[in-house]
């Protein structure tokens, strides 16, 4: 069988329907407007194919001069102008690997539904399908409980990272983060006293998950409640992806579908934000079904009621996806293969869920 080539598109979300319209057996693995990361991809992973908008303007130099550059620096990748003809023969090469570059933000605009839960648990998944290149950040700086579901105490917290953010290098956060050994997820904890997260501004979050970013390639955010916070605004401006946490809980749902509303009215394109169904139970009075009308959004994971596995998870500092065979692991699962399409997932559930593409925005 024939090998689909692989596309990487330097662009936006115009120059990737041209793509599809024009090239409907191609692979497009990506979406880039930063040519600085299309560089950074391309030597991380095997692409066939770079497509350029004309229109892009790389640092310092004219997009013919970054071409010729790109071309000298990996011959074996073809690079289009959209709209031209290809500058040079494609070189056919291997499938293209995972993609892995993504800030997800998990917010819920009501405590106590299990955002951090879910948080902790798709942080963990996702380094786990990486090999450690995933980094959780704790930004619900006034109660933050990342550290206790992880069981890290007495390491460093963000607090001591904000003196020395301006002059910075991405590798030099590893001074300031913490391993979870088993699935050797990288975090950053929050502050370990209230009266501290006072600290910690919008400046801060900016460079931080900016450092983040080009020291892990996905980054998950932990958020407070408050819709109003200047850190989650900021948090949601370095989005690539929302993850929404809901429950059946009538008031929930309703300040989720609030949510909702807000997010669309933003400019945020529906198909990167993920609703995702906590505690569900199948003899509450609202079904999945009933939720997702109610919503108008398809859910991306429905997360049982499973008491027993959750508390036994966080007495231990376990996440649960690394307990086999559970239905709470495997819907935490299916949440990942979601919201960041393209990173492997166990045996036991790709049979459940169709391998999609990353998406950048």
């Amino acid at each position: 069988m024939t090998q689909r080539a692989s596309v990487l598109i330097a662009g936006d979300y115009r120059c990737e329907q041209v793509v599809k319209q024009e090239r409907p057996d191609a692979r497009i693995v990506g979406v880039l407007k930063d040519l600085a990361l299309v560089e950074y991809v391309a030597s991380e992973m095997i692409v066939d194919e770079i497509v350029v908008d004309r229109h892009l303007a790389p640092r310092g130099e004219t997009l013919d001069e970054w071409i010729g550059r790109f071309n000298k620096a990996f011959p074996q990748i073809a690079v289009t102008v959209l709209g031209e003809s290809p500058i040079r023969d494609k070189v056919h090469a291997p499938a293209a690997k995972v993609i892995t570059s993504q800030t997800v933000v998990v917010w819920s605009p009501k405590g106590g539904v299990g955002k951090t839960f879910i948080s902790v648990n798709l942080a963990c998944a996702a380094s786990m399908a990486t090999q450690g290149k995933a980094v959780l950040i704790d930004l619900d700086v006034y109660s933050g409980d990342i550290a206790t579901y992880l069981d890290l105490s007495g390491g460093p917290t963000i607090i001591e990272i904000l003196p020395e953010l301006p002059r910075l290098r991405p590798e030099g956060l590893d001074r300031y983060t913490q391993k979870y050994g088993p699935s050797r997820l990288n975090v950053i904890c929050g502050p370990r006293r209230p009266e501290l997260s006072a600290l910690v501004g919008i400046d801060h979050v900016r460079q931080l998950l900016s450092l983040a970013a080009r020291r892990w390639g996905l980054v998950y955010v932990d958020t407070a409640p408050d819709i109003t916070s200047d850190l989650l605004g900021e948090a949601i401006d370095a989005a690539s992806a929302i993850v929404l946490v809901i429950t059946q809980d009538v008031c929930a749902l309703k300040q989720g579908k609030v949510a909702l509303d807000i997010f669309r009215k933003l400019g945020i394109q529906d198909s990167s934000i993920h609703v995702v169904l906590n505690r569900h139970s199948k003899d509450a009075p609202l079904s999945e079904g009933k939720v997702e009308e109610y919503l108008e959004k398809k859910l991306a994971s429905v997360v049982p009621d499973d008491r027993k596995t959750v508390e036994k998870s966080v007495f231990q500092g376990k996440p649960v996806v690394l307990f086999p065979k559970t239905e709470t692991a495997s819907s935490i699962w299916r949440l990942l293969s979601e919201v960041s399409p393209g990173l492997p997932l166990p045996d036991a559930d790709k049979r459940h869920n169709k391998t999609r593409r990353f998406r950048f925005w």
